[in-house]
């Protein structure tokens, strides 16, 4: 997605390529998302999910939808880079999707269901893909030219960013994080 905040420096950060992992270890990251965000709202109820327990911060199920929404993105994102040649990515916005969307009127477990889906596809979809395919790259109206592999670390990165939020939202209902 794009930055959502519009600061080209979070998104850099989001893409930035780390040489260290190797391809089969970032798919596994992202894998391992499924799990972490399962663990990080087991225990909230529907009525909980709803609640905003931090001043100014979405909701748990506010965030959880918008964690869904983003892996839409992300999924066709990468989809489109391994089928086309160079495909153009759109930046997006998101300040206005909770509210035009109804995020608050969803359900906890429906958008956990949704993101668990994409996520479990894409796996099985990078899997199979051989090494040059994480060489392609798309044309990003944000960030420029952007490679498949550039495209995996958002996901992982961008779940990452909000789990913190989840645990502080755990604490602020007074649950164990």
């Amino acid at each position: 997605m794009s930055s959502f905040s519009n600061d080209p420096g979070y998104m850099d950060a989001m893409q930035r390529d780390d040489e260290n992992i190797p391809v089969t270890g970032l798919v596994n990251l992202y894998e391992e998302g499924i799990a972490r965000l399962a663990r990080a709202v087991e225990g909230i109820t529907e009525e909980q999910s709803r609640l905003r327990p931090v001043h100014g911060k979405w909701s748990t199920l506010e965030l959880v939808a918008h964690l869904a929404g983003a892996e839409i993105f992300f999924t066709d994102r990468m989809e489109r880079v391994i089928a086309l040649e160079k495909p153009l990515l759109v930046g997006v916005d998101e300040r206005e999707y909770p509210e035009r969307i109804g995020y608050q009127d969803l359900v906890l477990s429906e958008e956990l269901a949704l993101f668990s889906a994409l996520r479990r596809h894409m796996v099985r979809v990078l899997r199979r893909q051989p090494a040059q395919a994480w060489q392609r790259v798309a044309i990003h109206t944000d960030t420029g030219l952007v490679s498949l592999r550039q495209l995996l670390f958002q996901p992982v990165r961008h779940l990452e960013h909000h789990l913190a939020f989840l645990v502080e939202k755990r604490r602020a209902l007074g649950l164990s994080a």
